[in-house]
C-alpha cells in the first residue's frame, strides 16, 4: 500500500506540476512578445517532446529498472520549471516545456510499477487510483499556480519544482525497485522502441490500438482547449 501511495503522489505532483504552469504559458509567451500563432507550439513542444520519449522511458525502465526512471523524469521536470520561472526569452520558454516533455514519461513507467507489484485482481483498483490521483493534480495545479502568481512571475515556476524534488526524496526512500532481475541465463530479445506504436497504426482496428485512438482523441480535445482558453476568456 505504501508503494502505491508514493505512486499516486508522484504522478499527482506530476500532473499538478504541469498544470501549474501549463495555463500561465500563453500569458509569460506574449509578455514576452510573442505572436498569437506561436502560443499553440509552444504547448504543443512539451507533447512532441513526451511522445519521443515515452517509449524510450519504457524501454529504459525495462533494461535499468522502474524506480531509477521514475527519479530521473522527476528531476528533469524539476529543471524545466526552474528554467520556466526565470525564463526571459521565447527559447528559454520552450527550452522548459522541451526538457518537461523529455521527463515527462513518469506516468508511463508507474503504470509499469503497478503491473510489476499488483496482483493481477489488483491491478485494475490500483491503475484506477493512479488515474484519481493524475486527475487531482489536473484540478488543483491551476489554482496553485495563480495564486503563486500573485507573488512574482518566477514563483510558480520554483512551486513546481520544489514539489518534484519533494516527490523525487520521496521516491527515492519509499520505492524499492519493482522490476524483477533477469534469471542468469535467460535470453532477452528487445523489440524496436516504437514496434509498438508501429502496431498501433498498422492495425487500428485491434482491441488495444482502438483504445489508444480514442485516448488521443480525447487528449486532442483537451490540450486544444488548455492552450486557448486562458486568453480567450481575458480577451472577452
Amino acid at each position: 500500500m505504501k508503494r502505491l501511495a508514493v505512486l499516486m503522489a508522484v504522478c499527482f505532483v506530476d500532473m499538478l506540476g504541469l498544470m501549474l504552469v501549463a495555463p500561465l504559458m500563453p500569458f509569460y509567451a506574449t509578455r514576452m512578445g510573442a505572436p498569437e500563432w506561436l502560443v499553440g507550439p509552444l504547448i504543443a513542444a512539451f507533447a512532441v517532446a513526451q511522445l519521443v520519449s515515452s517509449p524510450i522511458w519504457g524501454k529504459f525502465s525495462d533494461r535499468y529498472g522502474r524506480r531509477p526512471a521514475v527519479i530521473i523524469g522527476l528531476s528533469a521536470s524539476a529543471l524545466a520549471y526552474v528554467v520556466f520561472g526565470f525564463a526571459t526569452s521565447l527559447w528559454m520558454l520552450f527550452a522548459s516545456r522541451l526538457v518537461q516533455g523529455l521527463g515527462g514519461g513518469t506516468t508511463g513507467v508507474a503504470q509499469a510499477y503497478v503491473a510489476d507489484t499488483m496482483a493481477p485482481g489488483e491491478r485494475a483498483k490500483a491503475l484506477g487510483w493512479i488515474s484519481a490521483a493524475t486527475s487531482a493534480g489536473v484540478l488543483i495545479g491551476p489554482v496553485i499556480g495563480s495564486v503563486a502568481r500573485s507573488f512574482g512571475t518566477a514563483v510558480p515556476g520554483l512551486v513546481a519544482a520544489g514539489l518534484m524534488l519533494l516527490c523525487v526524496v520521496f521516491a527515492w526512500k519509499w520505492l524499492p525497485e519493482s522490476k524483477p532481475p533477469r534469471a542468469a541465463g535467460e535470453i532477452h530479445t528487445p523489440r524496436p522502441v516504437w514496434h509498438a506504436t508501429w502496431q498501433v497504426i498498422r492495425h487500428p482496428g485491434g482491441a488495444v490500438p482502438r483504445l489508444t485512438w480514442i485516448y488521443a482523441a480525447g487528449m486532442l480535445g483537451f490540450t486544444s482547449m488548455t492552450s486557448v482558453l486562458a486568453p480567450t476568456v481575458c480577451q472577452e
